[in-house]
């Protein structure tokens, strides 16, 4: 069906050439076998009327491209099926008009325009107008079928381009090097005070939990996504102490709204991990909100001159919210770096 639509949808091609041809004779032929004017079968009148139905082919199809592009089938739908059946109906009738015309001229003592022939040209509108409306609503189908199934195709990209881009976080916070910085940690806790690796065991605990739960989500709220950046914040403060900090200026409405999972976690880490802390380079990163958007901030001490980066992450987040809400987010990077996140409802 798809091929069939194709046919009339898009810019002609040589098959698609083919086609209008063909089918425009046909319809011709059979519209010269339903009246034959003279009375007597003759081969010229069947050219003229073949020729006239590929005339009629090609101007409707032209017709139907303009009209799809200057008004939309699923937001108009009413008006487009209208429209496509006056305007097609005044194009047909002009164009017969100049095949009646130029078969008076043939045959000169034949008029459609007075007497008898008045009748024939009743006959022809009315059928044409038949014609034209069962094309129009012939075309509509098919527009529609084209459209529900592309649609469909584009829900299915558009869930496995979110999947993949989900299985890219996950992967990133599920990170060997992550993991290993982790143990080497509660090995080193576990020497010093037992009750604090408890906890650090509990938060790790956690904070892998929320990854393979938010991977199967879509969006999450951001309160809910707070509690495992504080999770998260807790393991990093155990290797670095107070020399981390995180400042949180939300309300309860910012709590609610929601953000695709792993965001903030994903930009704390890479706070963490493109910044050298210590006593002389202390941390301090900000989430607040600011004119409709979650902004993300952190002071930029002295750089890690081992890390490359590659902006994974930040393109990772870029790419979630152009797929999911169509909207960009927004970077500074000047004395502090600064990421700024719409806010969804």
């Amino acid at each position: 069906m798809d091929r069939i639509f194709n046919f009339f949808a898009d810019r002609p091609t040589m098959g698609r050439n083919v086609f209008l041809i063909i089918f425009g004779f046909i319809v011709g032929s059979l519209f010269y076998s339903f009246h034959n004017f003279s009375g007597k079968p003759s081969f010229w009148e069947l050219v003229l009327n073949g020729m006239l139905g590929v005339a009629i082919s090609y101007v409707f199809h032209f017709c139907n491209l303009f009209l799809n592009k200057t008004i939309h089938w699923k937001q108009y739908t009413g008006l487009r099926l209208l429209l496509g059946i006056v305007i097609h109906l005044i194009l047909g009738l002009c164009i017969v008009f100049l095949g009646l015309k130029g078969y008076e001229l043939l045959y000169h003592d034949y008029s459609f325009f007075s007497g008898e022939g008045n009748k024939i040209l009743l006959k022809i509108s009315v059928l044409l107008f038949c014609a034209v409306l069962i094309y129009n609503i012939i075309y509509l189908v098919f527009y529609s079928y084209r459209q529900y199934t592309a649609g469909q195709v584009l829900e299915v990209r558009l869930k496995r381009k979110q999947t993949e881009l989900q299985l890219s976080a996950l992967k990133s916070q599920l990170s060997p090097h992550f993991l290993f910085n982790s143990l080497n940690t509660l090995s080193s806790l576990f020497q010093k005070d037992v009750r604090r690796a408890d906890i650090f065991i509990r938060s790790l605990a956690k904070s892998y939990q929320y990854t393979l739960k938010a991977y199967k989500e879509v969006l999450v709220t951001v309160e809910d996504e707070l509690e495992f950046v504080n999770s998260y914040c807790f393991l990093v403060q155990t290797r670095f102490g107070d020399y981390i900090s995180l400042d949180l200026q939300l309300t309860d409405n910012e709590l609610k709204s929601k953000i695709p999972p792993l965001t903030l976690q994903m930009l704390v880490e890479n706070a963490v991990k493109h910044n050298i802390i210590n006593n002389e380079n202390q941390l301090k990163i900000q989430i607040k909100q600011n004119k409709g958007c979650l902004e993300v901030s952190n002071n930029k001490t002295a750089k890690r001159p081992e890390t490359k980066s590659l902006k994974i992450g930040l393109k990772n987040i870029i790419s979630r919210y152009e797929l999911l809400a169509d909207k960009q987010v927004r970077i500074v990077d000047n004395e502090n770096f600064i990421v700024k996140l719409p806010l969804l409802t």
